[in-house]
């Protein structure tokens, strides 16, 4: 067995402008009390106004009933409304007491409608017969993500009795977690929607969120809310080529410029950069290799990281120690000094021969 020890190697840094060592920077003239701008693969933070401060936040709630019924529940399955459903107050679908709708279509009518009387329904069938319950998984749900100043009281997000507090980020984070679903990305896209209840009625429902429905070419998914006591609030996603964003914002101004603003910012200062590919480690000096009891060293898969335009990035090789790890040590991702991200390297004897690894590593250095 080889001796093993720690080796800290500086491999290479990318040849980029430097840049200021601060992760979140200022966007001038957001008119919204509180914002956030997040990015949708890794959760790094491009822009934050207040973003952890606690404040109601109105319909955009509604992003996490839909998650958690789509989570849960069966979206051909009818829903039976009840006198408690159709008699929630605000924005509504104008459900029929004793009428069905599958929980699919209650879906649409919460996100495109904002529907408070669907809220209800999806919450009572979801926690079987109980909105309590729904409301529990909520906050499990909250927790679940990392929103860790989020309370839930209600599926609506209607203040006048119970009410709902989270954060600029925690929506994002939020919001971030509903879009790794298909479904929820899929229902939260469509700009119109037509459904027929179980008695035959027929209900159009037209997208509220008016950069989804037409008005910014990059947005592709998106949650309305306003009560008098939480004011405008928004949530949209966006999406420019291989950058995808999740902006929000609280007690809005003029919020659809905010996000737009945002945005912009975003796809024009930041980009995804693959740092690493399949197979072996290059640049590394060799007789630091040779002395750690190596000749050469691979990785197994590809990385890319999400940069702004003039930051540095570089990487580190660290040895293990540890004699019963099967991989002999981890490759550092540093932005601006900043450890983002790990992956483990092996050594040349840990590829397996004949597999489609040793076939893909004889054609990228030509053993």
């Amino acid at each position: 067995m080889k001796k093993w020890m720690t080796v800290f190697i500086l491999m290479t840094t990318l040849l980029m402008k430097v840049g200021s060592n601060h992760d979140v920077f200022a966007i001038e003239g957001i008119s919204s009390h509180c914002g956030v701008l997040m990015e949708q693969l890794t959760g790094r933070v491009m822009f934050e106004k207040c973003a952890d401060e606690k404040m109601y936040i109105a319909s955009i709630t509604k992003i996490l009933t839909a998650i958690i019924a789509i989570e849960n529940g069966d979206l051909d399955e009818w829903v039976e409304i009840l006198d408690e459903d159709v008699h929630q107050v605000g924005s509504a679908l104008y459900l029929i007491e004793g009428d069905q709708m599958t929980l699919g279509d209650l879906i649409y009518g919460l996100m495109l409608r904002s529907g408070n009387d669907a809220a209800w329904a999806i919450a009572r069938h979801i926690g079987g017969g109980d909105v309590d319950t729904f409301v529990a998984l909520m906050n499990e749900k909250a927790k679940e993500i990392g929103m860790e100043n989020s309370t839930f009281q209600n599926p609506s997000g209607l203040d006048e009795t119970t009410y709902n507090l989270s954060t600029a980020k925690d929506m994002a984070l939020a919001q971030r977690y509903a879009m790794n679903n298909p479904i929820f990305r899929d229902i939260s896209y469509e700009s119109l929607h037509r459904a027929t209840s179980e008695q035959g009625k027929i209900f159009t429902w037209k997208n509220k969120h008016r950069l989804v429905n037409g008005r910014y070419e990059h947005a592709i998914s998106g949650k309305t809310g306003f009560t008098e006591q939480a004011k405008r609030t928004l949530v949209t996603s966006a999406n420019n080529g291989d950058l995808e964003l999740v902006a929000v914002t609280l007690v809005g101004g003029n919020d659809w410029n905010d996000h737009i603003a945002m945005f912009e910012y975003g796809f024009n200062n930041f980009n995804m950069r693959q740092v690493t590919d399949i197979g072996e480690l290059q640049l590394l000096e060799q007789e630091l290799l040779q002395h750690a009891g190596f000749d050469r060293l691979f990785v197994r898969e590809e990385k890319t990281v999400f940069l702004r335009n003039d930051e540095q990035v570089r990487k580190h090789l660290v040895l293990s120690t540890d004699e019963t790890a099967h991989a002999v040590g981890t490759l550092e991702i540093l932005v601006n000094d900043q450890l983002i991200e790990t992956l483990p390297v092996y050594a040349f004897e840990d590829f397996p021969t004949g597999s489609w690894w040793q076939r893909l590593l004889d054609l990228i250095i030509g053993i």
